[in-house]
């Protein structure tokens, strides 16, 4: 199988895209998807524990609630620790 070779006129405008304000915005959302994605992968492992693609994909749903929930929960406490450090607790 061969290995996908980007055009090198496609490299020079994403390479342009990354100069402009728009583009780093742009690049900035995709790394958020791309972490969270990661999670997810870290958390399911590379190999698709079942073999059919519904309880696979029921399989991801819980996976991804479970990660919102550690993101709910981290945003959370930073919160309240910022609350804390405001009225001189802790």
């Amino acid at each position: 199988m061969e290995k996908f070779q980007p055009d090198e006129k496609l490299i020079a405008e994403l390479r342009q895209r990354q100069l402009t304000p728009k583009g780093r915005a742009k690049l900035r959302e995709r790394v958020t998807v791309k972490y969270s994605l990661s999670y997810l992968g870290r958390w399911q492992g590379n190999i698709a524990p079942y073999p059919s693609m519904r309880k696979n994909l029921f399989d991801l749903c819980h996976t991804a609630i479970i990660h919102n929930i550690h993101v709910l929960v981290r945003l959370f406490k930073d919160d309240s620790e910022q609350l804390g450090s405001k009225a001189g607790i802790g």
